[in-house]
């Protein structure tokens, strides 16, 4: 009998130690598809849920002139596969390789809405990567906390009935009836899973820990269609979720969600400026 206990002994400690030499199975990282233009400093343009990162070439072609332009397609859209499993975090650490490659003395990121919040979470983790941020219409969270079993009753619902969900989300965000339209056509194209888990994970994470993490210049652009003439700037960052509601904000008038198609020489100056600021402004 004891040298049945020393043999049962013996191979519990083997398996121990070779669960522990066992290194721990991570999934295979996302590559996220990119195209680069140009010359010079370089913008990294990270687009909004929905989008793919063709929709910023109207703007990206009136920076050119001086610039390297880096065109990112976010998880789970265009030709970029989604994270498993997907948080803002996740598509952070995708982002981030990115960001890797390119020199951080010389590089701003610019993110619109949901690509705004993975932007962030890129740069909240490794801020040495870039020299500043443009956010535009980013949302970081509710006005007020919504209760866990709302938040599941939304998302139970939007499960159920993604089409009439999504026409109620997304059908009006044109400046008009016909952009509208437009727009939403495209996000039908987005797979119902893609904008269900960027919907949740919006849902339950916590923008403002990303937001005061930022080590770096900030620059905030809201459309028209987001800064009505009818609101201040701190009353519609309150609307987003914004804790810090004193920012300074640019607004571009006449655009909406395809802010870099309505106003692209606006929107390109407004780039160029911040990143002629930041540039100049030495590292914190």
């Amino acid at each position: 009998m004891p040298a049945f206990r020393r043999l049962v002994s013996f191979v519990v400690a083997v398996a121990v130690v070779m669960t522990l030499a066992i290194p721990a199975l991570h999934a295979e990282p996302v590559v996220l598809k990119t195209t680069e233009l140009g010359h010079g400093p370089t913008l990294v343009f990270v687009h909004s849920m929905g989008l793919t990162r063709s929709d910023w070439l109207t703007t990206a072609r009136k920076l050119l002139s001086g610039f390297r332009v880096v065109l990112v397609d976010l998880p789970g859209h265009g030709d970029s596969p989604m994270p498993e499993p997907f948080t803002f975090a996740t598509a952070g650490e995708a982002l981030d390789a990115v960001l890797a490659r390119q020199n951080p003395d010389s590089t701003i990121v610019i993110g619109h809405q949901m690509g705004g919040r993975v932007a962030m979470a890129a740069l909240a983790a490794h801020p040495e990567r870039a020299r500043g941020l443009v956010l535009i219409d980013v949302p970081v969270g509710t006005p007020v906390p919504v209760p866990d079993q709302q938040k599941k009753m939304f998302l139970d619902y939007m499960d159920s009935q993604y089409e009439a969900v999504s026409k109620m989300m997304f059908s009006k965000l044109g400046r008009d009836t016909t952009q509208s339209q437009a727009i939403y056509a495209m996000y039908a194209q987005t797979q119902p899973a893609t904008i269900k888990a960027y919907v949740r994970e919006m849902f339950y994470s916590d923008g403002n820990r990303d937001a005061k993490a930022l080590k770096l210049p900030v620059r905030m652009i809201l459309s028209s269609r987001a800064l009505p003439d009818s609101l201040t700037a701190g009353r519609e960052l309150k609307k987003m979720g914004w804790e810090d509601t004193t920012a300074t904000v640019t607004r571009i008038p006449d655009s909406a969600l395809w802010i870099m198609k309505d106003q692209p020489d606006t929107l390109a100056a407004r780039i160029r400026e911040f990143a002629a600021s930041a540039f100049a402004t030495p590292r914190r």
